[in-house]
């Protein structure tokens, strides 16, 4: 039983992990349950459907006749007909037609897919943003306990200045002349000031040598000077504190509207936990320039869906074309008669039912129609043609504007591990001599804030790094 129990325990300490989903994951899940996304492969689905539509005959015409008085003919008293017709287009036409609709329906796919690489995309980004989100909250957690540490310090030498001046209690002089007075009182404000400035220890040591009642009220001043320094450096630590705990706190409420965000795209409760990874590594570019450019040439959605619209258009020219000469028809006409009584003999003649064939030649002599629907599909694939330019000129404008930003990246990531090794460095030389002299907190404090700028852009340039890629991944349909 206790076996039991404690396999229970660990499953339930275990089920976080082992629900934790990666992004590929999230990628799958939004693809299966995107509404837009749904939507756009329903529509490719219904033009599917226009395929055989458009590739299918005419409906055959049948037609059915009765007379109220049988009419008189020579076969016999015609009753009634019956006839159905066939239409049958120009040869071609219906694989023209056939043609437009599979091509039409082919520009509804690649619509499709260009909806799914962006949402991959808006996905990827979203993920990314709460990953910066996570690390620049656990940045501040650590930035804010070093201030807090630091505050410990700092009030523990403040507690400790009085102590240590305390035999040094200043008391008036009795002996001596009155310039005597005056000279300690001088070496006395000389000592204080220069101690408040954190460089007086050696102005006050000489001053008190020439005159020990000097030396007493000097010690005192210094003291005093040194405990309220202290105290100004609790208080300025108190500050930063204060701003870090605001900006930490502003931070994990910004992080909400991207979990909704991120759940709405996958079509999910907006309050479902989102899993981030723990750490991003700077990330290279997929491929070389020559051929992230091919792949763009030669992948992309909006470029495919033009080149079908191309070709759609040609079809539509040749049915056009088609359509304008005679289609035909064969049929059929059934007559039923029954026999009449000849005059002359009295008897009755004919009677037998009828099968006569039938032809049908349209007659197109119309052409304005047929000569404006060439020119639409003309026009037509020519706006195709120039859409597919103006599109793939855009697409290399953007894809530079990414390799520009990839690039800036890359340089700020390297810069800013110098910047912060270097600031790294003046750190703990400025806590070794804060620690010594109890000087010197405003700088610590400036150099403090400075590579916490320095983390928050390192992160933002690997976000970035990350962003620009799956933009490239994103015009090259890629999944990567």
């Amino acid at each position: 039983m206790k076996k039991i129990i404690l396999y229970i325990i660990l499953l339930l300490i275990a089920a976080p992990a082992l629900q934790a989903q990666t992004l590929q994951e999230y990628q799958v899940t939004a693809g299966e349950n995107n509404p837009l996304l749904k939507a756009r492969f329903a529509e490719y689905q219904a033009a599917l459907q226009k395929v055989p539509q458009a590739g299918s005959l005419p409906d055959p015409e049948a037609s059915f006749g009765f007379f109220l008085e049988p009419m008189e003919r020579y076969m016999g008293k015609q009753v009634g007909e019956a006839s159905i017709m066939q239409m049958f287009p120009w040869f071609g036409s219906l694989g023209a037609a056939k043609n437009e609709a599979q091509y039409m329906a082919q520009m509804k796919f690649a619509s499709f897919m260009e909806a799914k690489i962006n949402l991959y995309h808006d996905v990827r980004t979203t993920w990314l943003s709460l990953y910066q989100i996570d690390e620049e909250v656990q940045l501040l957690e650590r930035e804010l306990e070093i201030m807090k540490a630091l505050e410990r310090v700092a009030l523990a030498k403040y507690k400790s200045a009085p102590a240590a001046s305390a035999p040094a209690t200043p008391r008036s002089s009795t002996a001596g002349s009155p310039a005597g007075s005056m000279g300690g009182n001088s070496a006395g404000s000389t000592s204080s000031g220069m101690t408040g400035m954190g460089g007086g220890s050696a102005t006050g040591g000489n001053t008190s040598s020439a005159r020990s009642g000097g030396n007493m009220s000097g010690g005192s001043m210094a003291s005093m000077a040194s405990s309220g320094s202290s105290m100004v450096d609790v208080i300025l630590i108190r500050v930063q504190v204060k701003e870090l705990e605001n900006r930490l706190q502003l931070l994990r409420d910004s992080r909400r509207p991207q979990v909704v965000a991120f759940n709405n795209l996958l079509n999910r409760q907006p309050d479902m936990e989102v899993q981030v990874t723990d750490t991003l590594t700077p990330v290279a570019l997929p491929a070389t320039l020559a051929l992230i450019q091919d792949s763009v040439r030669m992948n992309h959605p909006m470029l495919k869906m033009y080149e079908w619209d191309e070709k759609a258009r040609e079809a539509q020219y040749r049915m056009a074309q088609l359509m304008g000469r005679p289609m035909i028809g064969f049929g059929l006409n059934y007559m039923v008669l029954k026999p009449r009584t000849d005059e002359m003999t009295q008897m009755p003649m004919g009677g037998d039912n009828m099968v006569m064939p039938m032809v049908t030649v349209s007659l197109p002599i119309y052409r304005k129609k047929y000569n404006a629907a060439k020119k639409e599909a003309q026009y037509a694939q020519e706006a195709a043609t120039y859409n597919k330019e103006a599109a793939e000129k855009q697409l290399f404008s953007e894809l530079e504007n990414l390799l520009y930003d990839y690039q800036r990246a890359s340089s700020t990531l390297q810069l800013l591990e110098e910047q912060i090794i270097l600031n790294e460095q003046a750190i703990r030389l400025l806590t070794t001599n804060y620690s010594v002299a109890g000087a010197g907190i405003e700088e610590i404090l400036r150099q403090r804030q400075a590579i916490l700028g320095y983390r928050q852009q390192q992160l933002q340039a690997i976000t970035n790094q990350h962003v620009a890629v799956s933009a490239i991944n994103r015009m090259m349909n890629s999944d990567n």
